[in-house]
């Protein structure tokens, strides 16, 4: 055994820091999980211990069987026999119990897995289950089989790859994970949800109940006809139709609903990957253990760590976003029947030499969280703000003549170089004391900039 300074037998050698580095855990969660490790033996070469700790650094850390060998003084063969024998007994012992679509209960999961907002927007009867997926990537190296080369490759993503399902509940909690899948064209994220019903993965219709949702992306359209006639509902983005540059107010309203819940499933997929075996290429003598790995690392992630709509927000915030989802953007109307979007006549600029903005009502950051409805919109907002500020200070702004109170700016797309997006905001004068609603409406030229269910990033950071 190496006597260097990690060394799993010997506790007090380690600090917590060295454990949080290493394994992505605690001493006591490690002690715990530990635990799930009975039917494997110690030998002359290493310990249980050992070998929960080399397993769990590999997949934190990523390192190749070669380095950690080194770091623990173990031989390369030694080390793949501790990851087989782990992977083995964890996926025995702990995934059953952590992951899975019976691991959990229907009714325990609605009870525990589904936020507030998620049931007030949603929602009909509190029996019903709010699921979320979606697929993640996983690569690969190239093969040298020809025809496992075709199916692992993605015309999407230009490289080899597989592909998980991550099925979340909408605090973040991971139902379970199906596959992984070949990344090639017959296994999109709708084909896969239609295997994964009609070959009834893990007893999954047992589970489901009619009318459960299933909230999705664009990704799985082809899916979304054969859901309902199964008996789901079924919530995702509208899809912009060929031709239209915008989102009707409708429509981006309803959007907005959909993605208020659905970022959950993209943060789960983010958490994954903070266990790097699951971010680095992963080696062609590896890859048939990519599925059990990620259940192993989502039974962790269950069990161990806080889920991540941990403080969910109250049912105020649903109803506001209900109420406003059913507004006309009246801005949108003011703006396009004057045809304000081409005349620049009736503009002035703010500077500091000329027109100053003194009427424009002060915002608290309660205010902003009220018209954002959300946090990612404040979140984008100092980036933007930072582009559009001149060597000066200022901010580039626009004063519209026919009404004190409309303010219109011009903002550069964080996409695409050659887009420039227009807003409008319509405010209320600081001097009316109008403080319940200090901002009337808004309306941006970005694809989701008509909505009344919150605003765009760009409005927010103009906002900011």
């Amino acid at each position: 055994m190496t006597s260097s300074r990690l060394n799993f037998d010997i506790p007090a050698l380690m600090t917590e820091e060295n454990y949080n580095d290493l394994t992505g855990l605690s001493k006591e969660q490690f002690c715990d999980l530990l635990g799930y490790m009975s039917t494997v033996r110690s030998s002359g070469v290493r310990s249980v211990r050992t070998c929960l700790g080399v397993f769990l650094t590999k997949l934190r850390v990523g390192l190749s069987n070669k380095i950690l060998g080194t770091v623990f003084g173990l031989k390369t063969s030694q080390v793949q026999r501790i990851i087989h024998a782990a992977r083995r007994t964890l996926m025995e012992t702990f995934v059953p119990h952590t992951l899975g679509f019976q691991h959990i209960s229907h009714e325990d999961f609605v009870k525990k897995h589904t936020t507030p907002v998620a049931k007030q927007l949603f929602t009909t009867d509190p029996r019903q289950a709010v699921i979320v997926l979606d697929g993640t990537y996983i690569f690969i190296q190239k093969s040298s089989d020809y025809h496992f080369q075709r199916m692992s490759y993605s015309m999407h993503k230009h490289r080899p790859l597989v592909k998980p399902m991550i099925i979340v509940g909408t605090d973040g909690y991971i139902l379970s994970i199906l596959g992984p899948y070949f990344a090639d064209g017959h296994n999109n994220d709708a084909s896969i949800t239609k295997h994964a019903i009609t070959n009834n993965l893990e007893n999954i219709t047992a589970w489901l109940k009619d009318d459960d949702i299933c909230i999705v992306d664009r990704g799985f359209r082809d899916a979304v006809q054969y859901l309902e006639d199964q008996g789901y509902m079924v919530k995702m983005p509208v899809c912009m139709v060929k031709g239209k540059k915008q989102l009707t107010t409708n429509e981006a309203n309803l959007t907005r609903l959909v993605t208020k819940c659905r970022w959950v499933v993209e943060s789960t997929n983010a958490r994954l990957k903070q266990f790097h075996f699951f971010e680095k290429v992963v080696p062609n003598t590896m890859i048939s253990s990519i599925g059990d790995l990620v259940k192993i690392t989502g039974g962790i992630l269950n069990k161990y760590k806080r889920p991540l709509v941990s403080n969910p927000e109250n049912e105020e915030v649903a109803k506001k976003m209900l109420d406003r989802s059913v507004l006309e953007n009246s801005l949108q109307t003011y703006v396009e029947e004057n045809n304000l979007i081409r005349r620049r006549t009736v503009y002035l600029p703010i500077n500091a030499s000329g027109t100053v903005l003194e009427n424009f009502p002060k915002l608290t950051e309660e205010m902003l969280r009220d018209i954002t409805l959300g946090i990612y919109q404040l979140k984008q907002a100092p980036g933007y703000t930072r582009e559009h500020l001149s060597e000066s200070g200022n901010y580039e702004l626009l004063l519209c003549k026919d009404s004190e109170t409309l303010l219109q700016v011009k903002i550069q797309s964080r996409h695409s170089k050659s887009t420039i997006h227009t807003l409008w905001i319509d405010y209320n004068d600081r001097s009316s004391e109008v403080t319940q609603k200090p901002v009337n409406g808004w309306y941006c030229t970005c694809k989701v900039g008509a909505r009344m269910v919150g605003c765009c990033a760009h409005v927010a950071s103009v906002l900011w």
